[in-house]
């Protein structure tokens, strides 16, 4: 049995993203280009779909991730003068406020610094696919990428074990700030300072610490001016691969020969996923309780690049509060999703030999749209094109995530995993 997405399919994808590469551009969230890619999406879906329907929601655009890093890095940094005053609490207070930030911002996608930051208005387009043969879909399937791409990150073609180490090496600094500020308020009485004028006060403590603290701060100092280029990049394939996929599924399906008879699919883009997955947090918020009570979703994320494919069981750089000991906890997503998805995957491998490694997989650093579904315990998980090894998105956040740099057959891939995940889960409906 052959594959059900041919050659045409690819070419489909492939002439989708070109299109919007070549007359839109970079599509920064918010802004003109995103909503004219939106347009494009809106329009693609209205060929194929029995229904669309947008979400508008308003967002701060440059929040996340530049507003972290510039809060948390400017506070520490204005708190690190204090540590050589007679005044070493304010070093304490400024580097946790920014420590604050940057985690809370970073690892639990809270919103604190919006306040601070102008918004504009983003949008999540999708399109209904409805069932032939039950006016009531029995479950309702979620495919979505993003619309938006991201500022340039010239760290990012180091990969993950360098971008780790950036980040986490920062944050570490501004440990060390506090811990040295809180000795130092305790000895300081008993401290014989070395130089003392007006505010400053410099004793044989803090001129040992001075000797690792000069190249880590020259460190950080690298991180906070360079770790955002000054262009916003294309984003072929982080995400506008995942939105190719999206509406090849909706095409796909339209067909009345390949049309699910029990369940609808739902296709689609979430908007502003680079400004901290603002679209699909409000996709889960407006979105009526009986569809996502009753769906799957699969987000499709960064699909046009690498030696493989990943579903992604887990999220970990990403975490949330619950009631269950020890209160904080990893993003996992739900084994009903990410266990179907792998079946999915095998019965794709059964019809063609020498295709692209797939595995299930957790994902330590970054994260996908998925993250705001599994957040809120509905059933989720994501498929992501990569380094099988290094986990790591081809050309993430780079000038080189351009349309001639797509791997058209990761992409053809993917979406025959998804259509087989469709067909598997209408099948399981089919004696009900």
């Amino acid at each position: 049995m052959p594959l059900k997405a041919d050659k045409e399919y690819s070419e489909y994808m492939y002439n989708f993203i070109k299109d919007i590469c070549d007359n839109i551009g970079p599509r920064l969230a918010t802004k003109k280009e995103e909503h004219e890619c939106l347009e494009v999406i809106q329009k693609e879906l209205s060929n194929n779909c029995d229904e669309t329907f947008t979400q508008e929601f308003k967002t701060a655009y440059l929040a996340y991730p530049r507003g972290l890093v510039r809060w948390g890095g400017g506070l520490c940094t204005i708190g690190f003068f204090f540590l050589f005053t007679y005044l070493p609490y304010i070093c304490t207070i400024m580097c946790l406020l920014g420590l604050f930030f940057a985690v809370t911002e970073l690892l639990f996608l809270k919103e604190y610094l919006d306040i601070f930051y102008a918004k504009g208005i983003s949008k999540n387009v999708f399109g209904i696919i409805k069932p032939k043969a039950v006016e009531t879909p029995k479950k309702y399937l979620i495919f979505g990428g993003h619309s938006d791409s991201a500022i340039e990150l010239p760290f990012a073609k180091l990969g993950v074990p360098s971008m780790q180490k950036r980040l986490y090496g920062a944050i570490a600094l501004g440990i060390f700030a506090i811990l040295w500020s809180i000795i130092k308020l305790i000895l300081l009485g008993t401290l014989t300072p070395v130089i003392s004028y007006s505010i400053f006060s410099i004793n044989w403590m803090d001129i040992g610490l001075f000797i690792p603290f000069v190249p880590w701060f020259i460190f950080f100092l690298n991180i906070l001016f360079r770790f955002f280029g000054s262009q916003i990049v294309q984003g072929a394939n982080d995400n506008l691969s995942g939105v190719a996929v999206a509406m090849a599924i909706a095409k796909f399906i339209s067909q009345e020969e390949n049309r699910p008879k029990n369940i609808a699919v739902i296709c689609g883009s979430f908007g502003a996923e680079e400004a901290g997955q603002r679209g699909s947090k409000a996709f889960v918020k407006q979105t009526s309780k009986e569809i996502l009570d009753n769906s799957y979703t699969v987000v499709v994320e960064s699909c046009g690049g690498g030696d493989g494919v990943g579903i992604l069981s887990a999220e970990t750089m990403y975490l949330t509060v619950n009631g269950k000991f020890p209160f904080i906890h990893p993003i996992r997503h739900h084994p009903d999703v990410y266990n179907r998805m792998n079946a999915a995957f095998e019965k794709t491998r059964e019809k063609k030999k020498g295709l692209p490694p797939t595995e299930l997989v957790e994902a330590k650093f970054a994260g996908t749209d998925a993250v705001r579904f599994s957040e809120k315990g509905l059933p989720a998980c994501a498929i992501v094109g990569g380094g099988i090894k290094t986990l790591f998105i081809k050309n993430w956040h780079s000038i080189a995530d351009s349309p001639e740099n797509l791997d058209k057959n990761i992409m053809n891939h993917v979406l025959n995993i998804c259509l087989e995940f469709i067909e598997l889960v209408d099948q399981e409906y089919d004696s009900n």
